[in-house]
């Protein structure tokens, strides 16, 4: 708070110093503490850049008596102390407990926030970085440095614990101006206490105590529902995109992202835990304010996001995903949009796997906030009235009843275990093949691990998924040809692990496993093939890497990988 200032120097607690230039004030370190640096101020449009008169240093008196500042040296310089500049304090006096602002104007111009004028002695503040200083002669009261300006916004000391001239030593404890806005368009609390608190890399503020935050692991979210192209509202301000947890754990240090462009993830950044409850929603969208994003429900907007939602086409996919670190946490795409209308997943098909099939979703039909737009943001979905009944799907706008395999005629006839990827989970997949002479659909089935406890992943499509006889189904950690390493086709992705070493897959029909494969070994950027002349579902029960199984042959996709994925396999040598 701005106490009045006291200009009488009889007030100081000591006799004042007879040589030039030394404080008039006997200051120890600590006496007086820099808590807020404004560098770089943002002119309004069509403004000047021009910083004169707006750059201010704010500075602490953490004694509890009065401080005569007569003869006080500010110095400002770079990082590493070179191109000082200095000025020396008239005859002022700051009160105890005190925020005084010190501004780059003359006496006669200061601005209304600035408490003392040393007009261009320091020259101009760097606008990225540099040190101040507090001297009484060459005794340091106190210094820090400022570094990661915005233009426009100060970088403040914690308001987290009182001033102190230790604690500003260390950038950890500082932060960017919050919400505060002294001047149109400029944010920071000049004479005043801050308004930040600063994020500290992987913790967060848990109801006063400071702990780890829980980051998501894949399977732990599920991305639910996205507004690419809302109605009235610009997009720039009324899109937004909706998760739900399938477990508990934090936003801290969650990153959201487009897979499509070239910007860097932005990870969710809060002092405060940001904790999601196992069943929750959070909704992130381009602007915070229910009154610009078209009402948006209070309290559901836990972040926001820069990039663009774009409508997305059959030959360009538009996506949005959720990251940590490089690991996709979940991640959907779509191929075209409506006006005024989310993209919405059916609630009975809200996981990470049916969510990578775009017919699991359909038009939000829901009015929500203030404008024409229809979805359910931070609440449950809408039934998708369109989807098939239990048993059926749709074979090209027919509805007919799903055909299962027969007995032995689904075979597992490739797989790829170590992949050469930067993200190998995303490149595992494993391939099928019909072998019966009729067709069978694949809605339904489960791929799965035979000996974890994980439950299977089970192919959720409204759309017939048919496998013509004689023909190959392919299974992957992911359908994005990116993560995935150029696999073409992918008929449904599994959250399963294939590990390097031994291990084992399965598709299951309920509980009853129609096929099984077990490796005890793997080579790194070749898939294991099952040899025509054995592909039946015994000829395959010898664990690979022993015949009739062997290397996959031919390069397929971008990273130099060999094998046949949804194809043929040639004989084995």
């Amino acid at each position: 708070m701005r106490f009045a200032l006291v200009s009488l120097g009889l007030l100081a607690a000591c006799s004042p110093s007879e040589d030039e230039g030394a404080c008039k004030d006997n200051l120890l370190p600590g006496d007086l503490v820099v808590t807020e640096v404004f560098a770089d101020y943002k002119p309004p449009p069509g403004g000047s850049g021009e910083d004169t008169g707006k750059e201010w240093v704010e500075i602490y008196n953490a004694t509890e008596r009065p401080v005569d500042l007569e003869g006080v040296t500010i110095v400002t310089s770079k990082l590493d102390d070179t191109d000082p500049d200095l000025h020396v304090m008239a005859k002022i006096t700051i009160a105890p407990g005190q925020y005084f602002t010190l501004g780059n104007a003359t006496s006669d111009l200061i601005p209304a926030y600035v408490d003392y004028g040393y007009a261009a002695d320091l020259g101009a503040l760097n606008n990225t970085s540099g040190k101040i200083s507090i001297k009484c002669g060459e005794t340091e009261i106190d210094s820090a440095v400022y570094e990661t300006v915005e233009s426009g916004r100060s970088r403040q000391l914690t308001s987290s614990q009182p001033p102190d001239y230790t604690l500003n030593d260390d950038q950890v404890n500082w932060c960017e101006a919050a919400d505060t806005e002294f001047e149109a368009g400029n944010f920071g609390t000049p004479g005043s206490d801050n308004d930040c608190t600063p994020v500290i890399l992987g913790q967060c503020n848990d109801n006063g105590t400071m702990r780890d935050a829980v980051l998501p692991m894949p399977g732990d979210a599920v991305i639910t529902e996205v507004m690419p192209n809302p109605a009235v509202v610009s997009d720039t301000a009324g899109e937004w995109f909706e998760i739900q947890a399938v477990n508990a754990f934090d936003l801290n240090g969650v990153g959201l992202d487009r897979a499509a462009d070239t910007a860097a993830a932005k990870p969710i950044e809060s002092a405060d835990c940001l904790h999601l409850t196992a069943g929750s929603y959070a909704v992130f969208a381009k602007n915070a304010d229910s009154a610009m994003n078209g009402g948006l429900p209070a309290g559901t907007v836990l972040s926001t996001f820069s990039f663009a939602l774009v409508d997305g086409t059959a030959a360009e996919p538009a996506d949005v995903q959720l990251v940590v670190g490089t690991t996709v946490i979940d991640k959907i795409t779509w191929t075209s949009t409506r006006s005024g209308k989310s993209h919405a997943i059916d609630p009975d098909l809200a996981d990470p796997i049916a969510n990578d099939t775009e017919g699991n979703f359909c038009d939000g039909s829901s009015p929500y906030g203030t404008d024409t737009n229809l979805g359910t943001p931070g609440a449950v979905n809408d039934q998708c009235t369109l989807l098939p009944p239990a048993g059926m799907c749709d074979d090209g706008g027919t509805l007919r009843a799903i055909v299962k395999p027969a007995a032995g005629a689904l075979v597992i006839t490739e797989l790829m275990s170590n992949p050469i990827i930067e993200s190998p989970a995303g490149a595992e997949w494993f391939e099928i093949k019909n072998t019966s002479a009729a067709a069978f659909d694949l809605n339904g089935l489960g791929l799965d691990r035979v000996g974890d406890s994980r439950a299977p992943d089970v192919i959720a499509n409204p759309l017939c998924k048919s496998v013509a006889p004689g023909g190959y189904a392919l299974f992957a950690r992911s359908a994005d040809l990116i993560a995935n390493g150029g696999l073409i086709t992918v008929d449904a992705t599994f959250g399963i692990t294939m590990p390097n070493s031994a291990g084992d897959v399965q598709v299951l029909d309920g509980t009853t496993t129609l096929d099984a494969v077990t490796w005890t070994g793997s080579t790194d950027g070749s898939s294991n093939a099952l040899d025509p002349d054995s592909q039946t579902t015994t000829g395959n029960d010898v664990p690979i890497p022993a015949p009739p199984w062997c290397l996959g042959v031919g390069e397929y996709g971008t990273h130099a990988n060999t094998g046949t994925p949804r194809a043929a396999n040639p004989q084995c040598p």
